[in-house]
């Protein structure tokens, strides 16, 4: 067993619980999810899917797609407009990938992706692979910023069992509910997140959707903090340009009013700083990967 801090009222009973092997899932052990077999299972399932910070989320997507034949799942990201824009997912992708299809809901941007040389599909996914079925399988399967707008959580792991090729990947990205800002915000009753969120993941959250559908979590991590304030110019320009939303909110609780959410306060930014310090970036990342396949 790893040499974990155990805080639990029930700690006696986690002493010896760690498994000597990873097993296919916690119900093989007990019926109990709360059992300590059943935490000690996630907790080495996490363990070993456990990977470095990462310091840019779409360097990251790109680089897993470099060369593969590629997925993107929920490509258009809301509007036409953000295809100018340099943090643009699909892009990055597209450049990376040998073969990268779109697929999206949205009818009207994916004709305007196609017409700019992209390759999109317009299709709704919970109805099946539809079209897709036939452009498999897919090395890798990406769903940037997606799972916390479904009402279907399963859906993005259903999609991966049917469409990944021997030894593909499903990657997620999702806002990291730790993440200090999200935190504060939280506790002080002020929302700001995109109004179309139904949901948080976390990690032992996304392992099990994983393994109800018979997949395994093999990589998690959030990407870096930034520590150092953003400078004022830039802070005008993304005001001007409307990108600064994520920074701003209302309170809910009593006297209503807008409300910035900072992270950055220098009480914060030291105890970021420590070496054991994680789970604090603002965006989690998630592999999943068929059973078998090690990361």
């Amino acid at each position: 067993m790893p040499n974990l801090p155990l805080r639990h009222n029930r700690t006696a009973e986690f002493a010896d619980a760690w498994p000597a092997a990873p097993r296919p899932r916690w119900s093989s052990t007990t019926a109990d999810p709360s059992d300590a077999a059943a935490i000690a299972h996630r907790g080495r399932v996490l363990a070993e899917a456990w990977m470095p910070t990462i310091e840019n989320r779409i360097d990251f997507l790109a680089d897993r797609c470099r060369g593969k034949r590629v997925l993107d799942i929920g490509c258009v990201a809301h509007d036409v407009g953000r295809f100018d824009d340099p943090s643009w997912l699909h892009r990055h992708l597209a450049d990376a990938a040998d073969l990268c299809v779109g697929v999206d809901i949205l009818e009207p941007q994916v004709a305007a992706m196609n017409e700019a040389g992209f390759d999109v599909v317009a299709h709704d996914l919970s109805t099946g692979l539809g079209p897709l079925a036939d452009r498999g399988p897919f090395d890798v399967i990406v769903a940037g910023e997606l799972i916390e707008h479904l009402s279907d959580l399963d859906l993005l792991i259903r999609i991966a069992d049917t469409a990944l090729a021997p030894g593909g990947e499903l990657v997620l990205t999702t806002p990291n509910p730790y993440a200090p800002d999200r935190v504060w915000a939280g506790q002080r009753g002020i929302v700001f997140e995109n109004a179309d969120h139904v949901s948080y993941l976390f990690p032992a959250g996304i392992a099990e959707l994983a393994e109800r559908n018979g997949l395994r979590l093999t990589g998690a991590t959030t990407t870096a903090v930034v520590r150092a304030r953003t400078p004022m110019v830039r802070r005008l320009k993304r005001f001007v340009k409307s990108s600064g939303w994520h920074r701003v909110g209302y309170t809910t609780i009593g006297r209503g009013g807008r409300q910035r959410v900072i992270a950055d306060r220098p009480r914060v930014a030291r105890w970021l700083r420590r070496s054991d310090a994680r789970f604090v970036g603002e965006t989690f990342v998630y592999v999943v990967s068929p059973r078998l396949q090690a990361r």
